[in-house]
């Protein structure tokens, strides 16, 4: 079967009251879900969407993900979200995304990282296997985000409570949502998200988290100029889940 996956693909949207939190901003667990959502039409267009990657016995996995926020999307605000499959770097394969204004200026800019794995034995796959399916590459297309990286985290981490995987939290794969990761970084947050805002993210997928399971948080903080950076480690009874970093500006509460 031959496929046309077309080098990129914008969707047009609007943030639903539903993808905003109490600032009237999009939340990050939305800009994720929004991410997973777009990279899905992209594919899916050229016949290429999670059920025909299922058939030929492949599956991508999300491995890291990193965000840099210029400026986070308003309640009601009309927005363009346009991804493009970037390349592939060993066995990672590289998703670029850009939430764009009525002006088409950056909005928020992220990079995903991804693995491609057997569906049945979970055994990491070459990119040739990807290859064959004909999908674009843009080697030279970057954006403003940096790559997501192996995070270095503080030796000392400070524990800072407990989070429970609960039924709602996972998906069709029956393991937490990458998505809700982002929640967890901002709950856990060291004292709080009120008048903090998000300049930048990034969350390392390590293992995966299934219902039932309890997320051992811990974090550490450290001050910047005009706001804080933040380090996180989510572990569970099979080792760490998750490691996250959040750099924030500190602001005074709107609402």
């Amino acid at each position: 079967m031959a496929y046309a996956v077309p080098k990129d693909y914008t969707w047009e949207l609007k943030i639903a009251s539903y993808d905003a939190g109490r600032d009237r901003r999009l939340r990050p667990s939305n800009q994720l879900k929004l991410q997973q959502e777009v990279g899905e039409l992209h594919l899916g267009i050229g016949g290429l969407d999670y059920d025909a990657f299922y058939q030929h016995g492949m599956v991508f996995v999300l491995t890291r993900t990193r965000t840099v926020i210029h400026r986070a999307p308003l309640l009601d605000e009309h927005v363009k979200l346009r991804t493009w499959h970037r390349d592939s770097q060993g066995a990672q394969f590289f998703r670029c995304y850009q939430f764009l204004d009525s002006g088409e200026r950056p909005l928020i800019e992220s990079v995903s990282a991804f693995a491609l794995v057997d569906s049945e034995t979970h055994k990491i796959l070459r990119a040739s296997a990807f290859d064959r399916f004909g999908v674009d590459s843009q080697t030279g297309r970057f954006n403003g985000c940096p790559d997501p990286v192996k995070l270095k985290l503080p030796a000392e981490l400070v524990p800072a409570g407990e989070r429970p995987v609960r039924w709602s939290d996972t998906d069709y794969n029956r393991h937490l949502n990458n998505t809700v990761y982002a929640d967890i970084l901002c709950d856990y947050l060291p004292g709080g998200m009120e008048g903090k805002r998000l300049t930048e993210y990034a969350i390392s997928f390590l293992r995966e988290a299934g219902e039932g399971e309890v997320l051992s948080i811990e974090t550490a903080q450290q001050p910047v100029p005009g706001g804080g950076e933040v380090f996180m480690r989510g572990t569970h009874s099979r080792g760490a889940g998750f490691e996250a970093w959040a750099r924030y500006e500190e602001e005074t509460p709107a609402f």
